[in-house]
């Protein structure tokens, strides 16, 4: 797997298919069938939106989910330092071949090129 794909595939099996699971959720289940306190809260909050602003707050998701991704493709690049540390990865893919070191910039590159 090249490096491009990688950050291809988490754009499309991470982000995109972590919204589109949230966005059904969202949609699909109300707030008296949740029994988790955080879930009640969650729903009631979505229920109370309009159309517009329930599309904002999927946008929001979406870019949450977009940052955190790309923070942690950072810390793997080394460019993204965690604590005061200093931790070094190496991403090897199935053939053997070093992947990170440009993860955040073909994730970020892959993030731009998605329309909105």
């Amino acid at each position: 797997m090249t490096p491009k794909a990688f950050a291809s595939g988490l754009m499309r099996g991470v982000v995109d298919e972590n919204v589109s699971i949230y966005r059904d959720l969202f949609s699909q289940t109300s707030a008296a069938d949740a029994s988790d306190p955080y879930w009640k809260r969650a729903l009631a909050l979505f229920g109370s939106l309009t159309d517009e602003q329930r599309t904002i707050f999927f946008e929001i998701v979406r870019q949450v989910s977009i940052d955190t991704v790309s923070n942690i493709l950072g810390v793997l690049d080394g460019v993204n330092p965690i604590d005061e540390g200093e931790a070094t990865f190496t991403l090897i893919s199935g053939n053997g071949q070093k992947i990170n070191g440009d993860l955040q910039s073909f994730f970020l590159i892959e993030d731009e090129a998605t329309p909105r």
